[in-house]
C-alpha cells in the first residue's frame, strides 16, 4: 500500500465526555485507503457514529489526528507552501466528504430537486441549469427520475434516503461516510439503498460504511473494522472477520447478530 494511496489517515483519535469518564473514542488509529470499502460493525454505543462524524469533524475529537490527503484536519492553523501558518479552510475538505445520516436530513419545505440543486449552486457556484440537469441524471439512476418536484413527506423512507445519497454525489465527493444509513428504515426499504450504494462500491468510490446489515459488510465491504467500547478491536477482510474471529468479544457479538 502506497503512501498516497491512504486518503484519510486516523492517529490516536479519542473523543471524551464528562471530565474523561465518558471515552466514545479511546485511541482509534486507522488509514482508510483510496477504493476502500470500510465496513464499520460492532454494538450499539461502541464508539462506531463518533468516529464516522469525526472524520469530517461533525464531531470534535477530544485529541489525536485526522489527516486528509496528508492534511490535519483537527488543526485550526495549517502551514501553507512557504511554511506560513494559514487558517484551514475546514468547509473546503468537507465538500470533499457525503455524508449521508440515518435521518436522511433533507429540507421538507424544499422539492428534491431543490433539495440537491441548493448546495453545489451555493459552494460550487454550479448554474442553476447546470445542477438540474446533473440532479435529474443522478436521479434517474436511483430510479427517482419522476419525484424530483415531490416534497420529502410524499416520498417513503427508502426513497428519501436514496435521494439523500445522490445529494451528496451532487458535489462530486472523493469518499462517502454512511451513518447507518438503513436503520430507520422499513425492512422491505433497506434493499433498495443498499443496492444504491453496492452500485457507488462497484464503481470505485471509497466509502466508510457504519451499519447492522452484516450482509452488507460481508459481500461489498473490503476491510471491516469491529469496535467496542471506543476502540477498534478487530479488522480485517471480511472472511476472517467473519468465518475466522479472533478476539473474544468479536466472537460474542457475532454469535449474537448471525
Amino acid at each position: 500500500m502506497a503512501a498516497n494511496d491512504k486518503l484519510i489517515q486516523v492517529k490516536d483519535l479519542k473523543k471524551h465526555y464528562n471530565k474523561g469518564v465518558i471515552r466514545a473514542l479511546d485511541g482509534v488509529t486507522v488509514d482508510i485507503c483510496k477504493g476502500d470499502v470500510m465496513v464499520v460493525i460492532g454494538p450499539s454505543g461502541s464508539g462506531k457514529s463518533t468516529f464516522l462524524r469525526s472524520l469530517n469533524l461533525t464531531e470534535e475529537p477530544t485529541g489525536g489526528e485526522i489527516l486528509f490527503h496528508g492534511v490535519d484536519i483537527t488543526k485550526k492553523k495549517i502551514p501553507n507552501e512557504k511554511g506560513k501558518l494559514v487558517k484551514l479552510d475546514l468547509d473546503k475538505h468537507r465538500q470533499k466528504m457525503g455524508m449521508v445520516f440515518q435521518h436522511f436530513n433533507l429540507f421538507p419545505h424544499k422539492t428534491i430537486l431543490e433539495n440537491m440543486t441548493l448546495a453545489p449552486v451555493k459552494l460550487k457556484k454550479l448554474s442553476k441549469a447546470d445542477a438540474e440537469a446533473k440532479a435529474k441524471s443522478l436521479l434517474e439512476r436511483v430510479g427517482l427520475a419522476d419525484r424530483a418536484a415531490a416534497y420529502p413527506i410524499q416520498l417513503s423512507g427508502g426513497q428519501k434516503q436514496r435521494v439523500a445519497i445522490v445529494r451528496a454525489l451532487m458535489m462530486e465527493p472523493e469518499v462517502m461516510l454512511f451513518d447507518e444509513p438503513t436503520s430507520a428504515l422499513d425492512p422491505e426499504m433497506v434493499g433498495e439503498v443498499l443496492e444504491v450504494m453496492k452500485e457507488l462500491a462497484s464503481e470505485g468510490m471509497t466509502m466508510v460504511v457504519v451499519t447492522h446489515e452484516m450482509g452488507f459488510a460481508r459481500e461489498v465491504g473490503n476491510r471491516v473494522l469491529f469496535m467496542d467500547e471506543g476502540k477498534i478491536l478487530e479488522q480485517g477482510a471480511p472472511s476472517e472477520i467473519f468465518d475466522s474471529p479472533k478476539h473474544p468479544r468479536l466472537q460474542d457479538f457475532l454469535s449474537k447478530v448471525l
